[in-house]
C-alpha cells in the first residue's frame, strides 16, 4: 500500500506543468514585446516620412524649382535641400550675393514657419548647413606677378566651403532661427553630389563641367531625429 502511494506521488505532474506554462507565457510575452517595439519603430518611421512630405509639399508650393535652382532628397532621418552655388555666391567668393541673401532669407523664414504643425507637432529638430566645392584648387593672385593666378596654399577649398556654410548660418541666425538648432560644416571637394560619383573617386566625380557645377553647392539639411532611420 505504501509503495502504491509513493508511486502516485512520484507521478505528480502539476509542478512540471506549471513550469512549462510559465515558460510558454514568458516566450509569448517576449514575442509580444518584440512586436510592440517593431510596431513602434514602424509608426515612428511613417510619422517621420509624413513630416518630410509635409515640408516638401509646402516648400515646392512656395519656391519654384526652376527659379531657385534647388533639389530635395530624403536621406533616412535627413532631408536635404540643395542649392547651386552660382545662385548664392560669386565664383570663388565666400560672401553671399544680394540675390543669394534674399533667397536664403525667404528659405530661412519658411523653415521657421514650418518648424511645427498643428496635426503632426514638431516637424524637424535641427538644421545642418553644408558647404561643398568641386576639385578645382582655390586660386589667388600672385603678388610677385600682378594679374597672374596661382593656387593658394593659405586659403583652400576647405576654408571656402566652411566660410560659405557659416555665411548661411549667420544669415539664419540674423533672422532669429534658434542658433542652438544650427550647425555649419565645410566638406571641400570630398563629398561629391551623389549623381556625379562617390567619395572614393574625387577626380571621376569632377571630370566634366556639368559634374563640377553640381558639386559646387550648399545643402541645408533638416534633421528629423537623432538616430538614422534607413529607408
Amino acid at each position: 500500500m505504501d509503495l502504491r502511494m509513493r508511486q502516485k506521488s512520484d507521478l505528480n505532474v502539476w509542478p512540471a506543468f506549471t513550469d512549462i506554462s510559465i515558460a510558454m507565457l514568458l516566450v509569448f510575452l517576449f514575442f509580444l514585446l518584440i512586436q510592440f517595439v517593431s510596431n513602434t519603430k514602424l509608426f515612428q518611421k511613417i510619422l517621420m516620412e509624413k513630416k518630410q512630405q509635409t515640408i516638401e509639399t509646402a516648400f515646392k508650393k512656395e519656391f519654384s524649382e526652376e527659379k531657385y535652382k534647388y533639389t530635395i532628397k530624403v536621406d533616412g532621418n535627413l532631408q536635404r535641400f540643395t542649392f547651386s552655388d552660382d545662385i548664392l555666391f560669386d565664383r570663388g567668393k565666400k560672401k553671399l550675393k544680394s540675390e543669394g541673401e534674399e533667397i536664403l532669407i525667404k528659405v530661412g523664414n519658411f523653415f521657421k514657419k514650418h518648424k511645427t504643425d498643428e496635426e503632426l507637432g514638431q516637424l524637424y529638430q535641427k538644421i545642418q548647413i553644408e558647404g561643398h566645392t568641386d576639385n578645382d584648387p582655390y586660386m589667388t593672385y600672385n603678388p610677385s606677378y600682378p594679374g597672374r593666378l596661382v593656387e593658394s596654399t593659405k586659403y583652400t577649398n576647405w576654408e571656402l566651403s566652411s566660410d560659405r556654410a557659416i555665411a548661411v548660418l549667420r544669415l539664419f541666425e540674423k533672422i532669429d532661427i534658434d542658433p542652438r538648432t544650427l550647425t555649419a560644416t565645410g566638406y571641400s571637394k570630398y563629398r561629391p553630389a551623389p549623381d556625379t560619383g562617390d567619395n572614393s573617386d574625387i577626380e571621376g566625380a569632377n571630370n566634366t563641367v556639368a559634374k563640377k557645377a553640381k558639386n559646387r553647392r550648399i545643402e541645408i539639411v533638416l534633421v528629423y531625429s537623432e538616430t538614422e532611420e534607413n529607408q
